[in-house]
């Protein structure tokens, strides 16, 4: 039996939320080869790094793929018209580059982080036949979304999560550094209106200014890993700090660049990270929130959006009831628009609500666990037992196995009935 084509279209190789979504959804199906013949159509995303690993892993899908695409006939303008070439396609990006490909198209993405998404997202997603979002929040960004007619998103829509590789190798990425404070705080982010840094970074100064064994690691960037956005970015920090309190005593820790995975997921070792913070305004998912719970440590952040999904695990209350608790500490918010310079065409639009973290609770929180850590210690270890299994990166896979083999088994049965009736027909006529 011919084997249907399954297109996968993203970022494979670049690193971003995006990037991790495609290749864990990638790395799913390629177990699937026996039933499918897959192909990966690779995209740039944003002005994001590039990894050569990945370039290199995939390099055979992408190549098979362009091949393929190139030996079909052009139109009169010089394109290539793939319609008929694939039986279903998977595309992971925002709703507005969806696209129809195949009859059967697969929508992949991590919807906004707001509370509802742009109109014209509408038409987009219902031209899908199905679209898997990262979270819960995700999924209700698209029921809350509208057009100018009324219309709404009717394209079914399911929650497929990120996971967890807990046999990902790791390096020392803290041995090298000079590490004069007791007590340590993580951040990992793009200094992006969303992840709301400046104001963060304020409150963490404003707190501990005058103490000298507290310190914040910051891993970010502006736009890539690059030597330029290296030095724009630690001007810019430079900039904000001297602004906030050039005589502080707290210590911040600036990385940049392009880490290697063992070096990415080393970042989050409990023996040298107290805790980690963000004051987000919102997130479709949150990769190092997420990372780091599943590590033990303790996670200071808005209680709202897309991390709610796994930073509430079940828990016996001491009737034996089991009801779901936040196992983080929870940052007051109020809802409100996004300001007009942080709106992004297609993306972001005018009305669209997230979160505004509240300065006193996020300073709270951060003195709470300064002071009392070892009182939060349970709840961090019961969370990260419980993420390690749940979201385990075979599960998430295996999820990701069943979804195709659901969408997939209608061609394939129509096809062997086809094959059956072709076969039947050549015994007639022998």
């Amino acid at each position: 039996m011919n084997k249907p084509k399954v297109l996968i279209v993203g970022p494979f190789c670049n690193l971003s939320g995006y990037s991790e979504h495609a290749r864990t959804l990638v790395d799913s199906l390629i177990q699937s080869q026996d039933k499918i013949d897959l192909y990966l159509q690779d995209t740039q995303w944003a002005a994001s790094s590039r990894v050569t690993k990945y370039e290199s892993k995939y390099r055979d899908l992408i190549n098979k793929t362009v091949h393929l695409i190139n030996s079909q006939p052009k139109t009169p303008d010089g394109s290539v018209n793939i319609s008929g070439l694939f039986a279903m396609t998977y595309q992971v990006r925002p709703p507005n580059e969806f696209a129809q490909m195949s009859p059967h198209d697969i929508g992949v993405t991590a919807a906004l982080e707001t509370t509802f998404a742009p109109a014209e997202w509408v038409s987009k997603c219902n031209m899908m036949r199905h679209i898997l979002v990262v979270s819960n929040h995700a999924k209700e960004n698209l029921k809350n979304t509208t057009d100018s007619n009324g219309t709404k998103i009717s394209t079914p829509v399911s929650v497929i999560p990120f996971g967890h590789n807990a046999s990902a190798e790791r390096d020392k990425i803290y041995q090298d550094v000079n590490i004069t404070t007791k007590f340590n705080f993580l951040t990992v982010l793009q200094m992006a209106p969303r992840k709301n840094f400046d104001n963060m970074l304020r409150w963490f100064i404003e707190s501990f200014k005058d103490n000298d064994e507290v310190g914040l690691f910051v891993k970010t960037h502006q736009h890539n890993n690059s030597t330029i956005d290296f030095y724009a970015t630690m001007q810019r920090l430079k900039a904000m700090l001297d602004n906030i309190d050039p005589n502080r005593k707290c210590k911040i820790y600036f990385i940049h660049g392009s880490l290697t995975e063992e070096q990415m997921e080393s970042l989050y070792d409990p023996e040298y990270i107290d805790c980690y913070i963000t004051a987000t305004h919102g997130e479709g998912f949150g990769i190092p929130v997420f990372k780091a719970a599943c590590n033990q440590i303790p996670i200071i952040a808005t209680n709202w959006s897309g991390h709610l999904d796994f930073l509430r695990a079940p828990s016996k209350n001491k009737a034996g009831r089991v009801k779901h608790k936040s196992h983080f500490l929870k940052v007051d918010y109020d809802l409100d628009v996004v300001k007009t310079e942080h709106l992004m065409p297609g993306l972001i639009t005018e009305g669209c609500i997230w979160a505004y973290p509240r300065e006193q609770s996020f300073k709270k929180n951060m003195s709470f666990i300064y002071k009392n850590k070892e009182s939060f210690t349970n709840d961090a270890n019961s969370l990260a037992s419980y993420l390690t299994e749940k979201y385990s990166i075979k599960n998430i896979q295996n999820q990701y196995l069943n979804f195709n083999e659901e969408q997939i088994s209608p061609y394939l049965q129509k096809l062997e009935e086809y094959e059956n009736e072709v076969d039947s027909l050549l015994d007639d006529l022998i």
